[in-house]
């Protein structure tokens, strides 16, 4: 009986900490990495921070007008979604040129670094990746 106890409060602990590392908790902004704070000021100065997260060791800030920007334990952005369109000078420049020379009138709404690469998500949903030669290599509609 007593080995059964102990089973089963260990599942239970093993079960509350796995759930516990998948939540975000909310934090103050100011205790985001040095970077992240210098890039939304830089990059949305008239944006102030609404909220910010820790989720593991991975940030995420949500700012005034919508913008929502995740970061790793560094302070470097991993994704940025923006309804409004994300500024250009935070996108490569490979791909902002492809875009603009694409679909002039479409923003870019979301961009995701990904191993070897990008993945932007247009205004008009279409999502394109590239790698880091700015080669297109997928899209999807």
């Amino acid at each position: 009986m007593k080995k059964f106890i102990l089973t089963l409060l260990t599942l239970v602990m093993i079960a509350g900490t796995a759930n516990a590392q998948g939540r975000k908790k909310v934090i103050d902004p100011d205790n985001l990495p040095k970077a992240s704070i210098e890039l939304i000021q830089k990059h949305w100065p008239s944006c102030a921070i609404d909220f910010a997260y820790i989720n593991g060791k991975e940030y995420e800030a949500l700012l005034t007008d919508g913008t929502i920007i995740q970061f790793d334990s560094k302070g470097i952005w991993k994704e940025m979604k923006c309804t409004d369109g994300l500024p250009v000078t935070l996108v490569p420049g490979y791909i902002t040129r492809y875009i603009v020379g694409r679909f002039p009138k479409q923003l870019i709404i979301d961009c995701e670094k990904l191993k070897g690469g990008y993945e932007v998500t247009l205004s008009n949903g279409l999502e394109i990746q590239f790698d880091l030669r700015g080669n297109v290599t997928h899209v999807d509609e």
